[in-house]
């Protein structure tokens, strides 16, 4: 068979996938007995559709809470139709569901949950970044205060910091194994979080906006003490030092340079 006559049977083949009309034509392109081929077909369909619930349920349990299992089935098939896989690794599948649920008409009422999508990305990338050493709390005791100002703080690799304008950390809590949290009685309430990895294990740490102003600061290159004035700026109270511990505890914090 010439390579331009297996792509076309490739495509055709993919197309009666998604599209169940053009069933007919892709089986006129296969040898041995139509019903057989159809029922093989089907059953591809049908596991290609499995695989794509399973994958993104892994890495969306919320948003699957939060619809469902038969409506997350559904929104699966869509979003596998509007964003099929292009590489091998199914870990990679999910990476455009906040986008697909921020223009997806049905969850239109349901407008925090590409937020929601965007954090459990980030939890489930997170579990796959790059390993790096958190900086022990002794680095700092020894620092004279010029030169915590001038100090630049690195975050994790698989830290992400989020700002939303919905209740997203309480809803995510919420939704946690033996988790106590209940879900908030407002859901337009703006929240702040970081998606860390203390220890080999994700986890994500609800920030105050002044916290959340020091870390985006330092995130962005800026040395320690203009990220204290960004704190600064947001809470006049802001209590750098009881920050920093949990930062440290947590593994935010992994390289200390000067400039």
């Amino acid at each position: 068979m010439r390579s331009a006559d297996l792509s076309g049977v490739q495509q055709a083949f993919s197309l009666a996938l998604f599209e169940p009309e053009t069933v007919p034509q892709a089986l006129a392109l296969f040898k041995g007995d139509a019903g057989l081929n159809e029922r093989r077909l089907a059953l591809y369909r049908g596991n290609q559709i499995a695989n794509w619930g399973k994958t993104l349920a892994a890495a969306y349990p919320v948003i699957q809470a939060l619809v469902g299992e038969e409506f997350f089935e559904g929104l699966a098939r869509e979003y596998g139709k509007a964003y099929p896989s292009k590489i091998g690794d199914l870990n990679y599948f999910g990476a455009h569901f906040s986008e697909f649920l921020a223009g997806f008409t049905h969850v239109a009422d349901y407008p925090y949950f590409p937020d929601v999508a965007a954090l459990e990305w980030a939890v489930h990338r997170a579990h796959y970044a790059a390993n790096a050493q958190a900086l022990p709390i002794e680095r700092f005791a020894q620092l004279a205060p010029e030169a915590l100002d001038r100090a630049h703080l690195a975050l994790h690799p698989a830290c992400t910091l989020f700002a939303s304008r919905w209740a997203l950390t309480d809803i995510w809590f919420a939704h946690q194994t033996k988790s106590e949290h209940a879900l908030p009685e407002r859901i337009d309430m703006p929240s702040f979080a970081l998606v860390t990895r203390p220890h080999w294990k994700v986890s994500v740490l609800a920030l105050t906006a002044s916290a959340y102003a020091a870390l985006s600061s330092l995130s962005q290159g800026q040395p320690l003490g203009a990220a204290l004035d960004a704190a600064l700026d947001v809470e006049e109270n802001f209590d750098f030092g009881a920050h920093l511990q949990q930062w440290l505890q947590s593994g935010v914090l992994v390289d200390l340079q000067f400039s």
